[in-house]
C-alpha cells in the first residue's frame, strides 16, 4: 500500500491497494448489518450517502481479501472478523467458500443512452455490456479463488451452466474458461467500439442481449477447476449503480427481480440515484419483490451509540497503522476536559459576570435567596461552579417568564432548585457558557464520533484534520495531544468548509443550503432563548407526515411547483446526508417527519449535538426559507 504520513487521508476503499492493509483497517462492526439467514441468497439493494461504507463492505467478500484473511486468521486483530465471516458462511476452516464477484458500474454504461438508436436497442447493448463484464469479472474471481493466474490458467476452468437451453452464438457448453473469456472479451470490444464511434451505427443487428444470462454462469455448480467446484456459494456485488442512467437502473432492478436467480445479487448505490419520491418515502414500506434494502444510515440511526463506539475503533485502527508517529489509541489524543489553567480565567470571569447579573433579583425580593445561597455554597472545579451559576440563571429566567405579577411571592426552597437542575438544563448551561465566554464546546472523542453523523468518510475527514495537529506536535517534540481549543477550532473549520461546499457538491445545492440555513438559523435563535426551551437545544425541524405526503404528491404530478421545488431540495439534502430524516415520530398526538441537521452542520450554527430534539415549522415556512433568509422578527409567528 502507498504509505501516507496521515493514515486518515485514505478515505476510499479503492485507494487502499493492498489487501493486507485493507484488512488491518477494516472494522468488523459493520457486519452486524447483515442477516445471517439470507444475507447473500437474494437480490438486496445496499444504500447510503457517499462515504457510508458500501464499497468497503463489498470488497471484504472478494476472493483475494478472503484468502488473505484465512491466511492470517490466527492474528489477534483479525480473529473477530474471521469469526463473523465464519458465522455468515463466507469462510470456513479450509478457506473461502463464497465466490464474491465485484463489478464496478461506473464505466461507459450511461454513455449508451447517448447512442442514436431506439430505446430497445440501447437496452440490448446495456445488458450485453453488463453480461460480458459480469462474465469476465467472474472468471477473474474464480482464478483468484483457486490462486491461479488470470487469464493464463483459464483452461483449467470448466463452465457448464445448469440451464440446458442457454445458447450463445459462437459458444458450446460445457466449455473451458479460456473460450468463454475470448468470447466475452470480443463482444466487449465490439460494444465499446460503438461507444467510441463518431459516425452512424451500422445497419446490421447490434450486439447485445435481452437478459442477464450471466447470472446462470455464476452459479457454483456451473464452475469447476480441475473437476472441483470453485465455491459452494456465489454473490454478485454491483457497485456504483448510481452512475447508471435512471432508465438503466430501473431496467437492472426489474431484470434481476424477474430472473429470480439463486445467485445472490447486491446492488450498491448512493442515495442520489433515488428519485425525489423514493428519497422522501425512504423508510416506509421498503422491500417489494426483493429483500429489504440495507440502508446503512438507517441501521446506525437506531443504534447511534453503537456507531460512535464503532467509529472510535476505526480511528484506533488508523492510528496504529501510522508510520509517522507511534500510537495505540486515538482517544487520549483528544482530551475531553477543560480543567487546565488556560481556561480558569474564563470560567472565573463567567462566574463573576453571572453573579452580577443575578444580583438584581436578590435586591428585589427574597424569592430566589435560597437558590442563590445554595449555588454560592457549591464546591468543585471552576467549570462545575460556572455551570451551576449558568444553570441557576436559566431556571430563574424560566420562573420569571411565567410569573403572574403577584405582589407577594413565597421564597423558593433549595430543594426545588435541585429538582429542576436535571442533566438537560445543565447541558444547556454548558452550551450557553461556551457561546458567551468563548470556551471550547466541540472536543473529545465522544464528540468526534458524534460529529461523524453516521458517515465514515466524514469521520475520517475530521480525524485527518486532528491528526495533522498531532503531526505538528510531534515535529515540535510536544505531547501527542490536541487541546480542546484546537479541537474546537478544527471542528469549526471543517463545518464551515462543509457548509460552503454545498452549492458546488450537491444537486440543487443553492436551494439545499438555503433550506439548511433557514433550519440552522431558526434552531440557533430558538436554542439560545434565555429560558433554554427544549433544553439543551434543538438541532433540526419537523413537518407533519401529512405535509410530507403533499410534498410527495407534488414531486409526482408537478401540479404545485413550489412544493415540488421544496421536495427536490429536501430530497437532495437527505441524499447527501446533510439532512437526516426520522419518519413517523409521534409527538403532540400527531406524527412528524423530523429533519435533523448533519451533526457537523450543527457545529456551524453553534448547536448542541444531542439527538431527538427539534422545533417543528410549517412546510410553508420551509419553502419560504428557500428564497428569504430566516429573520428573528418573524420567528414568533404561529408554529402551526
Amino acid at each position: 500500500m502507498r504509505q501516507s504520513r496521515n493514515p486518515f487521508s485514505q478515505r476510499r476503499s479503492e485507494s487502499i491497494d493492498n489487501d493486507s492493509a485493507f484488512l488491518n483497517l477494516f472494522e468488523p462492526g459493520i457486519l452486524d448489518i447483515l442477516s445471517e439467514s439470507d444475507w447473500c441468497d437474494t437480490v438486496r439493494p445496499i444504500r447510503s450517502a457517499a462515504g457510508g461504507g458500501k464499497t468497503s463492505l463489498l470488497r471484504l467478500f472478494t476472493p483475494s481479501v478472503l484468502l488473505n484473511l484465512h491466511a492470517r486468521r490466527n492474528e489477534e486483530p483479525l480473529k473477530d472478523l474471521h469469526r463473523k465471516l465464519c458465522r455468515l458462511g463466507a469462510i470456513d476452516d479450509d478457506g473461502p467458500c463464497l465466490l464474491g464477484v465485484l463489478l464496478m458500474c461506473g464505466r461507459n454504461y450511461a454513455l449508451l443512452q447517448e447512442l442514436d438508436v431506439d430505446e430497445a436497442r440501447r437496452k440490448r447493448l446495456f445488458f450485453g455490456l453488463l453480461n460480458v463484464r459480469i462474465i469476465l469479472a467472474t472468471l477473474r474471481a474464480a482464478m483468484a479463488m483457486r490462486q491461479l493466474s488470470y487469464p493464463e490458467d483459464l483452461d483449467r476452468l470448466s463452465v457448464a451452466p445448469p440451464e440446458s437451453d442457454l445458447h450463445l452464438p459462437g459458444l458450446t457448453f460445457p466449455c473451458p474458461g479460456s473460450a468463454l473469456h475470448d468470447w466475452a472479451a470480443d463482444l466487449e470490444v465490439r460494444v465499446c467500439e460503438m461507444l467510441d464511434s463518431f459516425g452512424p451505427l451500422p445497419a446490421e443487428p447490434l450486439p447485445g442481449h435481452d437478459s442477464l444470462f450471466s447470472l446462470a454462469l455464476m452459479r457454483p455448480e456451473a464452475l469447476t477447476v480441475d473437476g472441483r467446484p470453485v465455491a459452494s456459494r456465489a454473490l454478485l456485488m454491483m457497485d456504483d449503480i448510481h452512475k447508471l442512467s435512471a432508465g438503466q437502473r430501473e431496467a437492472l432492478f426489474q431484470e434481476v427481480i424477474e430472473l429470480r436467480s439463486p445467485t445472490g445479487v447486491w446492488i450498491a448505490e448512493r442515495f442520489e440515484a433515488l428519485t425525489t419520491s423514493e428519497m422522501l418515502s425512504a423508510g416506509a414500506g421498503e422491500g417489494r419483490d426483493y429483500a429489504e434494502p440495507i440502508v446503512i444510515e438507517s441501521y446506525w440511526r437506531k443504534r447511534y451509540q453503537a456507531f460512535e463506539k464503532y467509529a472510535m475503533r476505526i480511528a484506533d485502527r488508523r492510528v496504529r497503522s501510522s508510520t509517522s508517529i507511534e500510537l495505540e489509541d486515538f482517544r487520549p489524543c483528544v482530551p475531553s476536559s477543560l480543567d487546565g489553567p488556560e481556561y480558569a480565567g474564563r470560567f472565573q470571569a463567567a462566574i463573576d459576570a453571572i453573579r452580577e447579573r443575578l444580583a438584581r433579583y436578590s435586591t428585589r425580593s427574597e424569592k430566589y435567596r435560597e437558590w442563590m445561597d445554595a449555588t454560592a455554597s457549591k464546591t468543585g472545579s471552576l467549570e462545575e461552579l460556572a455551570t451551576a451559576w449558568r444553570t441557576l440563571e436559566i431556571l430563574i429566567a424560566r420562573m420569571e417568564n411565567r410569573r403572574q405579577g403577584y405582589l407577594f411571592e413565597d421564597a423558593l426552597p433549595a430543594s426545588e432548585l435541585d429538582d429542576q437542575s436535571d442533566s438537560s438544563v445543565v447541558n444547556a448551561a454548558k452550551l450557553f457558557l461556551a457561546k458567551e465566554f468563548g470556551l471550547p464546546y466541540y472536543y473529545g472523542a465522544e464528540v468526534l464520533a458524534r460529529l461523524a453523523s453516521l458517515n465514515i468518510q466524514q469521520l475520517l475527514g475530521l480525524s485527518a484534520d486532528i491528526f495533522e495537529g498531532l503531526l505538528s506536535a510531534s515535529l515540535l517534540g510536544s505531547a501527542l495531544v490536541l487541546s480542546p481549543a484546537e479541537q474546537h477550532r478544527v471542528m469549526k473549520a471543517a463545518a464551515r468548509s462543509l457548509w460552503e461546499n454545498i452549492p458546488r457538491s450537491v444537486r440543487h445545492g443553492r436551494e439545499v443550503r438555503s433550506l439548511i440555513d433557514g433550519i440552522g438559523r431558526y434552531a440557533q435563535w430558538y436554542t439560545y432563548q434565555p429560558t433554554a426551551p427544549n433544553d439543551p437545544g434543538v438541532a433540526g425541524s419537523a413537518i407533519r407526515m401529512s405535509e410530507r405526503e403533499e410534498l410527495l404528491a407534488a414531486s409526482r404530478d408537478g401540479r404545485r411547483p413550489q412544493w415540488s421545488r421544496l421536495a427536490s431540495a429536501l430530497a437532495s439534502g437527505i441524499a447527501h446526508n446533510l439532512i437526516v430524516p426520522d419518519l413517523d415520530y409521534k409527538c403532540k398526538n400527531e406524527y412528524w417527519m423530523v429533519l435533523n441537521l448533519n451533526r457537523l452542520l450543527c457545529v456551524h450554527y453553534d448547536l448542541p449535538l444531542f439527538y431527538g430534539l427539534y422545533k417543528e415549522r410549517p412546510v410553508a415556512t420551509l419553502y419560504d426559507w428557500l428564497d428569504r433568509p430566516f429573520e428573528p422578527a418573524r420567528a414568533k409567528e404561529s408554529f402551526l
